[in-house]
């Protein structure tokens, strides 16, 4: 079974889309000259972050929401405006919007599903929690891969709740995706900035990589430069340069993981299709690790069974399971009694995550708990009268420190929670113009 045609949606602008995902003004985006030369949806987006730093979060957003009318005129920028936008409402804690915009240019009508199929996942498979089950394979595998898609938190906060229980069965080693900076330079700052990466500026995911830090795993970055990736006059086709990465990305994995430690114990965090076991023409990173290591990976695909803005955009298998009421609190996995796990593709993955729908509460989803990792704290800021970006900053981090959660406050809304761990912090209101108009010290405990 061909493999969806949405893992690859980065290159939807067919080479445009291999050098937008591996240009280094992208993944390094200071200094602030670096945005210049790049399309205007990538332009208008790190405009404000390349001159405010951590304080441009919210005009990037609402710069790029001033020009949707222009967007929606341009064939040949409209797909990227939009995956550019649901990037950065993520980023800001609106992955309800994010979703939103996501399905309006990306969204593709599902099907029903076939009936032996259907009955097939309801008689032959029971739901396991998705976090025990992960757990429990990675104790017999040396390598687990999981994703995300890059336009939603999700996938990120789940991959919050598997470091520990990973450590603790023996992994050492974070090799993450989006890292634009060596993983030496991160370990001695304990942290990421701005600069890391690109993904890495959501909250969500900055988190996981200080958090990996923290409990002593080797965070490593394995993105393909673009002098491997970038498109060649000699390519017959797009693939070319997309198998190009891919083997450069398992390369430098296998050169920084399993060279340096040959006993290492591994958790890939990539984007989509990358940690696919098989392909055809198209070579995945995973395949290729795979065969480069002789280590059969417990590969698990987070991205296919989640909500959408409008139930016709969901997975048959997902609204199955909702419809049953299968889907409640947690992920799950679903096992069958010789302990194999359903995959939506089998051979591509070993297994396919469920996420139930999400529930919200002061406008923010409860996946944002993180399995009780985090909880909702209603700061006590007064409204400055417009809307505003509250952040989260952890006490004694650099000034360019990726924030711990941050979330918009509308001009005359209520103030929304921030989803905290415990710490201590620095709770800010930024506006548009990247001016803060109140700050104060918190401490969760």
């Amino acid at each position: 079974m061909p493999l969806r045609a949405t893992f690859c949606r980065w290159s939807l602008l067919g080479t445009v889309g291999i050098w937008l995902a591996t240009s280094p003004a992208l993944a390094e985006p200071d200094p602030p000259a670096a945005s210049q030369g790049l399309p205007w949806p990538l332009e208008t987006a790190n405009r404000p972050m390349d001159s405010l730093g951590t304080a441009g979060y919210l005009a990037s957003v609402l710069d790029l929401l001033d020009r949707e009318a222009e967007a929606e005129r341009s064939e040949e920028l409209g797909a990227l405006y939009y995956d550019v936008l649901a990037t950065r409402l993520a980023f800001v804690g609106d992955d309800e919007d994010a979703t939103r915009y996501d399905d309006r240019a990306f969204g593709t009508p599902a099907n029903d599903g076939p009936a032996d199929a259907k009955s097939a996942l309801i008689d032959a498979y029971r739901p396991a929690v998705a976090l025990d089950a992960i757990a429990a394979a990675a104790r017999e595998h040396r390598i687990v891969m999981i994703n995300e898609e890059h336009r939603s938190s999700q996938q990120r906060a789940f991959a919050n709740q598997l470091l520990v229980p990973l450590r603790e069965a023996g992994y050492t080693h974070l090799a993450i995706e989006t890292l634009g900076e060596t993983g030496e330079r991160l370990r001695a700052r304990g942290y990421p900035v701005l600069s890391s990466g690109t993904y890495t500026r959501d909250p969500a995911l900055g988190d996981l990589v200080r958090r990996a830090l923290a409990l002593g795993y080797v965070v490593i970055e394995y993105e393909a430069g673009p002098d491997v990736s970038a498109p060649r006059p000699d390519d017959t086709s797009p693939l070319d340069a997309i198998n190009r990465r891919e083997r450069g990305q398992a390369e430098n994995i296998v050169a920084r993981v399993f060279e340096q430690d040959p006993g290492a114990k591994l958790l890939v965090y990539a984007g989509r299709g990358h940690i696919s076991e098989s392909g055809d023409e198209w070579k995945p990173m995973g395949s290729v690790l795979k065969e480069a290591t002789g280590l059969d990976p417990f590969t698990v695909d987070l991205t296919a069974m989640v909500e959408h803005s409008d139930e016709k955009f969901e997975h048959w298998a997902f609204r199955l399971l909702a419809d049953k009421n299968i889907l409640r609190d947690e992920p799950i996995l679903m096992r069958a009694a010789n302990g194999e796990f359903w995959s939506e593709i089998p051979g591509a993955f070993d297994a396919t995550l469920f996420h139930p729908r999400t529930q919200h509460a002061d406008g923010r989803p409860s996946w944002m708990t993180m399995g009780g990792l985090r909880s909702a704290v209603r700061v006590p800021i007064d409204s400055p009268g417009c809307t505003v970006l509250l952040q989260a900053l952890v006490a004694g981090e650099n000034d360019d420190a990726v924030p711990l959660d941050q979330a918009v406050w509308w001009r005359e809304q209520a103030a929304p929670t921030l989803m905290l761990r415990r710490g201590d912090y620095v709770i800010r209101a930024v506006d548009r113009t990247g001016a803060v108009r109140q700050s104060i010290p918190l401490r969760v405990d």
